[in-house]
């Protein structure tokens, strides 16, 4: 096992630097540590696998377990295509696949996993050589840095075939690689087609299901919420990760949530006291209508809202029922988003937006409780969580 070090970040950071990685906002360890198997220094070794299709990380557990794991993490690949990967691991062709598993559908199903150091493939028959590969593989981990790399959990069933997945920030964020890629109705090649992304949208990811031969990734919006794109279009990018050594502010109390804006990283976290529950990427005011700075408390809840821009206004704007609005300081909010999927960015005239499914997902946890009218201002019994928005 080696030992997680300054140099390994140092090492890894020239290695992002010189290669084609897609990274947003920032690298961070989810992305630097993509494909490597982890092993936590202080909770018994236990293993883990950072997978490049999400950058979340996986619990290995026994042997047995491992192995599953690593298959259903597998991408399939045909024997044409292997030999293509193992006569070009000198080349950058072979980068794309550093650290995924291989499995050889037209081979009785051989895995193949591939080092991310040297590109070389390291063959997986058993359980045995799974538990061999976190042994000699591994690469040592504090749990403080651990923690930073959110987790991804596969559900099986008895026959230890993939049901569905969850990830600990109710999905995963990725980027359109190509222009003009067809969003769908279904996960079919013959369902509706409901839009078109390009090479500048930013995506969260809520499933993964498959069609017609394809693997399809369903998608919150932004735009399309519930809608699927063919998983080859999307390319993970760095998950937002969280601040865990924050000091609340003064007036929350130890049970209390509150939300932290980090205007730099353009991330939006949910604390309860000073444990993060939730972190998601989220869209701020452009330079010429900034969110503002500074901590606020949510004054009224809406779960539609009409807005609509001043008069004579440099970039006018007249949306109906934005969803799940929360009004922290005059007309400044967190809402949800149905006309862009620039998420990361600058773009709003001043709010910030989140995805559909994210913005519901703040709007149901935090206070003021609403109940079942469409908006509810804050009182004091029924107060207004927290907003800190800072750089």
């Amino acid at each position: 096992m080696k030992t997680w070090s300054s140099a390994l970040i140092a090492a890894l950071f020239i290695f992002c630097a010189i290669t084609p990685v897609l990274a947003f906002p920032a690298d961070n360890l989810s992305s630097e540590l993509s494909g490597r198997i982890l092993l936590d220094v202080e909770h018994n070794g236990e293993a883990w696998y950072v997978y490049p299709g999400d950058f979340h990380r996986y619990y290995l557990g026994t042997a047995a377990d491992a192995y599953s794991i690593m298959r259903n993490l597998s991408l399939g690949v045909s024997n044409d295509n292997f030999s293509k990967i193992v006569s070009s691991t000198a080349s950058a062709y072979a980068d794309r696949f550093k650290g995924l598993i291989l499995l050889k559908p037209e081979d009785a199903g051989r895995a193949y996993y591939v080092n991310p150091d040297d590109k070389s493939l390291i063959y997986l028959a058993d359980a045995a050589d799974a538990y061999s590969l976190m042994r000699q593989y591994s690469l040592g981990i504090t749990a403080s840095d651990l923690k930073t790399i959110p987790i991804g959990k596969i559900i099986l069933d008895d026959a230890g075939q993939e049901i569905s997945r969850q990830w600990q920030n109710l999905g995963w964020w990725g980027r359109v690689n190509q222009d003009y890629v067809k969003v769908m109705s279904e996960p079919k090649l013959d369902s509706t087609r409901t839009g078109t992304f390009f090479s500048n949208n930013i995506v969260k990811v809520l499933g993964v299901k498959k069609g017609d031969g394809h693997i399809w990734y369903q998608i919150d919006g932004g735009k399309y919420p519930g809608a699927y794109v063919d998983s080859l279009f999307i390319s993970a990018i760095t998950q937002p990760a969280s601040e865990y050594s924050v000091v609340p502010p003064s007036e929350i109390k130890e049970n209390d949530y509150w939300i932290d804006v980090d205007m730099t990283k353009k991330i939006l976290t949910v604390y309860q006291f000073d444990a993060p529950i939730f972190a998601t990427y989220i869209s701020l005011g452009r330079l010429d209508a900034p969110t503002v700075i500074g901590t606020y408390h949510v004054w009224l809840k809406a779960k539609k809202d009409n807005m609509r821009s001043q008069p004579l206004s440099t970039h006018p704007y007249d949306l109906a029922d934005v969803p799940w609005v929360m009004y922290y300081y005059k007309s400044f909010s967190v809402h949800g988003t149905y006309w862009h999927d620039n998420f990361g960015s600058r773009v709003s005239s001043g709010c910030t937006n989140a995805t559909q499914g994210d913005s519901k997902y703040l709007f149901d946890l935090t206070s003021p409780a609403v109940g079942d009218v469409n908006e509810v201002r804050a009182s004091s019994t029924n107060p207004g969580i927290l907003i800190n928005n800072h750089y």
